[in-house]
């Protein structure tokens, strides 16, 4: 455990001390992110001397979706997650947790905002459903830094092959992630990809002769990848809330909360992202929930991506705290196009286990035909 730990953290550390292009720097007008991710699992073992206390027959299943969507004058952010886990002959569960919030800036270039929410959570722990809503104000902006991203990331590959005599200036960067942004405004990615290499043609640093047909295949590449995204920036909640229904089936109180977000990335392979909050009544000593989130996902290369990932949460009820940590790191490798490899860790522990749980799974997709 301690050993995933401390490489978890070192890649953090050596990914943001990458010294790159001022991606937190750029100003997008708007901010339109999304992130999906689905995972299952399950194992089934007969012991075949006929014990059923060796016998293993369980699974889980996990989603997790976000949405954050933001302009000069209002914004809003989505978010699903949701783990079930099966087992014949141990503990089932789950818990799903589903919330938002709309804010709206107080000024058109500040970043002072109020904010109104609501959220509905379900456990096998609870009583029954919880939901709540909420009131409050808060600080801070997102901004998507995708498109300068994706403009560094083509001025590195046509460096490192020799595209480039040397790095477009930051000014040509500014131009390519301008244009990139505005896609679509383009009709097609063609007319994109067109304008995109004159940009890097005009700048004086391109090869002789200009770009080949590889160098464009590989910047279409770049433009058409959808999954790639990167943000930075940070908020903080405040506000209070009433629960609409109590998970506890207790009586309805009213609600304290706070939230914080941060994202940054300093380079094109490298993102990192930290959000947490806490919730309940206003004696929050006694009752509350809180949930912390750590996630770095860095791009080694074009075929080998690692994403390491901590989730915490408390559910303190009369004083009495429940802590449950999990801990994952995933590296996924892609020797081709039509292939991909994935070897995945998983760490968890809950109140009941007398030791930490210990997942391996190793996935192998190979596309025929």
């Amino acid at each position: 455990m301690r050993g995933a730990i401390a490489l978890m953290i070192g890649l953090v550390a050596a990914g943001l001390a990458v010294q790159a292009a001022p991606l937190c720097s750029y100003r997008s007008p708007l901010t339109d992110l999304s992130d999906l991710l689905m995972s299952f699992s399950y194992q089934y073992t007969n012991d075949p001397y006929g014990s059923e206390e060796r016998d293993t027959n369980a699974g889980s299943f996990v989603v997790d979706y976000k949405r954050l969507y933001d302009t000069a004058e209002y914004g809003f952010d989505v978010n699903l997650a949701n783990r079930l886990d099966i087992s014949v002959l141990d503990v089932s569960g789950y818990k799903t947790d589903a919330g938002g919030n709309y804010k709206r800036y107080l000024t058109a270039d500040g970043d002072a905002f109020a904010f109104a929410g609501a959220n509905a959570n379900s456990s096998s722990s609870f009583a029954s459903l919880g939901m709540s809503a909420s009131l409050g104000l808060g600080l801070g902006r997102f901004t998507d830094v995708t498109p300068l991203a994706v403009a560094t990331r083509i001025d590195d590959y046509l460096t490192e092959r020799g595209s480039l005599t040397e790095r477009l200036r930051a000014a040509d960067l500014q131009i390519l992630a301008y244009e990139i942004g505005s896609r679509e405004t383009y009709a097609s990615l063609a007319d994109l990809l067109d304008v995109v290499r004159e940009v890097i043609e005009s700048s004086g640093f391109a090869k002789a002769g200009g770009l080949d047909a590889l160098d464009l295949s590989r910047i279409t590449d770049y433009l058409r990848d959808d999954s790639f995204s990167r943000y930075c920036g940070w908020d903080a909640k405040i506000g209070v809330g009433y629960e609409v229904l109590d998970p506890s089936g207790g009586q309805r109180d009213l609600l304290a909360m706070g939230s914080f977000n941060y994202a940054f990335t300093t380079a094109p392979n490298a993102q990192f992202l930290v959000s947490g909050g806490i919730s309940g009544p206003p004696d929050l000593f006694t009752t509350n929930r809180v949930d912390v989130n750590a996630e770095y996902d860095h791009i080694i290369s074009d075929f080998l991506i690692l994403r390491g990932t901590y989730a915490f949460s408390r559910e303190t009820w009369a004083g009495t705290p429940t802590d449950v940590h999990r801990i994952a790191l995933d590296v996924t490798l892609t020797p081709l196009d039509t292939a991909d490899v994935t070897l995945a860790l998983v760490l968890e522990h809950r109140p009941y286990y007398l030791e930490w749980s210990v997942d391996i799974r190793l996935g192998i997709s190979i596309q025929l035909l």
